[in-house]
C-alpha cells in the first residue's frame, strides 16, 4: 500500500465514513457494515432526515442485507438469481444456506446430504428462525467479487457490479455469486466490506471518484 492511500482511511475516519460522490451528486456512507441498528445505519438516518440525499439509506440497507428480499430485489432490476426457497429447517443438499436471524450472520455451502437436521438446527437457532435456501445447479461453484462505488477490479463482474450500484447504492460490498457449469452467473448474496481491508487498487479507484469537501 503507498504512502498516500492509507490517508483516504484516516480521513474517512475523521469524516465519520461520509463522502461527496460528484458522479451520483450525493453523499456516500462509506463504513463498509451497515446491519441494522448500527452506527452507519444511524449515519445514514441522520442525512436522509435532514433531506440530504445519500446512499445507502436505511431501506438500502435493510433490502440488501435480509437474504430473500436481496434476491427479489436482484431480480426485480434484473439480475439472475438461483433458485431459493424458505424454511423452518429442511432443506435439500447442495444448497448455500443464509439465515435470516438478525442475530447471526454466517451462511453455510452444504454440498453433500447425511448432516441436514443437525445444520438446520443450528442455522434456525433449535428451528426458531427461518433460513433462506439457494439451489446449486450441477457443476457449478460458489466465487466472490469486492464492489467498489460500482466498480469492481475482477473485469468479468463489472457489469453486476454496476447494475448492483444502481440498485441497491450499497458502495461497498461483499458479493457472492453462484457461477454454473454453463458460465451464468447468479447473484446471490452481499455482505460487509470494511475500507481498512480494501486493496491498493481498490483505494485508489475510491480515492479517484469521491470529494472530502463539496
Amino acid at each position: 500500500m503507498s504512502r498516500a492511500l492509507p490517508a483516504l482511511i484516516k480521513t474517512a475516519i475523521e469524516r465519520k465514513w461520509i463522502a461527496w460522490y460528484p458522479e451520483g451528486e450525493c453523499y456516500v456512507n462509506l463504513a463498509g457494515s451497515y446491519d441494522y441498528l448500527e452506527l452507519a445505519y444511524y449515519t445514514s438516518q441522520d442525512y436522509e432526515l435532514e433531506g440530504t440525499c445519500i446512499h445507502p439509506t436505511g431501506k438500502e440497507m435493510l433490502d440488501a442485507y435480509v437474504p430473500p428480499l436481496f434476491l427479489e430485489r436482484a431480480r426485480l432490476a434484473g439480475l439472475s438469481i438461483p433458485n431459493y426457497y424458505l424454511s423452518n429447517g429442511y432443506f435439500e443438499p447442495p444448497v448455500v444456506i443464509d439465515p435470516i436471524n438478525p442475530f447471526m450472520i454466517k451462511s453455510r455451502v452444504v454440498h453433500k446430504p447425511g448432516r441436514e437436521k443437525a445444520i438446520a438446527k443450528s442455522m434456525t437457532r433449535n428451528f426458531t428462525y427461518a433460513i433462506c435456501c439457494q439451489e446449486l445447479p450441477p457443476g457449478s461453484r460458489v466465487v466472490y467479487f469486492r464492489l467498489v462505488l460500482g466498480w469492481t477490479s475482477s473485469p468479468r463482474f463489472r457489469a453486476i457490479a454496476a447494475q448492483l450500484w444502481q440498485s441497491f447504492g450499497i458502495p461497498l460490498a461483499k458479493v457472492r455469486v453462484i457461477v454454473t457449469a454453463e458460465g451464468e452467473y447468479f447473484v446471490s448474496d452481499l455482505s460487509p466490506l470494511p475500507p481498512t481491508k480494501l486493496s491498493p487498487k481498490e483505494l485508489a479507484h475510491l480515492e479517484k471518484h469521491i470529494q472530502w469537501d463539496r
